[in-house]
């Protein structure tokens, strides 16, 4: 009886250890939120959590190299521009300003969406033996406006300088002022790695969440 208590207390001993070493380092709720505050918030703290968490998982290199101030800055200068090409060059030059405050204040309500985990599924991997998936179940809120200023009607190369910069400036206050919440669910999925021992969560494609919300999110006010 005393050999039978010794070999089942090593046994369980064995267990215990496997079961910690395959040990969840975050658990899937906890990694979408750094994925979402990082790629749809931009938000540099949390960016740096992110690649902090999936060091180990890629030889202590970073995972995401990302600079938001650039690529902020290349994204307002090809909206402004587009928006822009589509009235008189006299027109463009004279609303500029207004124009990237117009597409500053768009994002900002973007990135400041709320988010909410309603559920989390970790489910076999069919394509790869061994793997599972986390399938997380999302929603996000915008503030939008209820009702836009009128666009300058008539031909629209023809539009003068003070009619543009007057919608532009008044639509940067409806984003600031905006009275209505638009609610969409997302689903995002997390593939499980395992190293050392341990289970970590990631996806090669975080572009995925913030082209399913932008699509949402610019349609919720007729804007494309």
């Amino acid at each position: 009886m005393k050999l039978f208590k010794i070999i089942l207390f090593l046994m369980l001993g064995v267990m215990s250890q496997n079961l910690a070493a395959q040990a969840e380092v975050k658990n899937p709720k906890e990694v979408f939120e750094m994925y979402f505050g990082t790629f749809v918030s931009n938000d540099t703290a949390v960016l740096d959590k992110l690649n902090d968490y999936l060091k180990p998982t890629v030889e202590g290199e970073t995972a995401y190299q990302v600079d938001f101030k650039t690529v902020s800055q290349d994204m307002m200068k090809e909206s402004t521009d587009n928006f822009l090409s589509a009235f008189s060059k006299t027109t463009a030059d004279a609303c500029r300003k207004e124009a990237e405050d117009y597409f500053t204040a768009m994002m900002g309500n973007f990135k400041a969406g709320k988010l909410t985990v309603k559920d989390v599924k970790v489910v076999q991997n069919e394509y790869i033996e061994d793997q599972k998936i986390a399938e997380v179940t999302y929603s996000v809120s915008f503030k939008v406006p209820a009702k836009f200023s009128d666009i300058p009607t008539g031909d629209i190369k023809t539009v003068k300088p003070e009619e543009l910069k007057k919608y532009l400036v008044q639509s940067v206050q409806d984003f600031k002022n905006a009275d209505k919440t638009v609610v969409t669910e997302q689903k995002f999925s997390l593939y499980q790695l395992n190293e050392g021992g341990k289970i970590y969560y990631w996806n090669g494609s975080p572009d995925e969440i913030v082209s399913g919300l932008t699509d949402f999110y610019f349609e919720s006010f007729g804007t494309k």
